[in-house]
């Protein structure tokens, strides 16, 4: 897999490999549009926020747009009859490709997003600061990651490499059901 990792390092520049492994560490997710044994292993990557995080909508793409046809669009989520208010959103998506297929074959099993070891030791200050925008929150005295969606193995890998690559002590808690940071 090493080989692999360093073959998708040399295709995109650094700034779009981190944005991508931070944001699918967060909100982003891949979709694949082609997996069959004929076919080539092809994703886009979909990048879609609130409205209020407009502002980093469009930076991302900045950083996407050679790999993107059509930038950001604003739409409608849902409406919330209790409060009788519209929820709105930015996205984009980027072209399928055999690279972010790649991405793809690291990111999920089975159709559920998993924890890419191989990927995240290459996680640095950008790419953490991308995956804390996209799925992080200020608690005042702490910060939380919500990784609810990884198993509790693959969230202690995830406080390992916090704190061996980053000097981040972080605390698994149980949130309802769930496991988050």
């Amino acid at each position: 897999m090493d080989n692999i990792v360093g073959r998708l390092k040399s295709l995109i520049p650094s700034d779009q490999f981190q944005l991508i492994i931070g944001s699918l560490m967060g909100d982003a997710r891949l979709e694949c549009r082609s997996k069959s044994i004929r076919a080539k292993h092809t994703a886009r990557l979909r990048i879609h926020q609130s409205d209020k995080q407009k502002d980093y909508v469009f930076w991302k793409y900045q950083i996407l747009k050679s790999l993107v046809i059509r930038g950001p669009r604003f739409t409608k989520v849902w409406h919330d009859k209790k409060r009788n208010k519209n929820h709105y959103s930015w996205y984009f998506h980027t072209i399928s490709s055999e690279t972010l297929g790649l991405f793809h074959r690291f990111f999920y099993r089975n159709g559920i997003k998993i924890v890419p070891i191989e990927l995240l030791k290459e996680l640095n200050p950008l790419g953490l600061a991308i995956w804390y925008m996209d799925d992080g929150s200020n608690n005042g005295g702490s910060i939380t990651l919500n990784t609810h969606c990884f198993s509790e193995q693959e969230q202690i890998v995830i406080q390992d490499l916090l704190k061996n690559k980053f000097g981040v002590v972080a605390t698994i808690v149980k949130d309802r059901n769930k496991l988050k940071i």
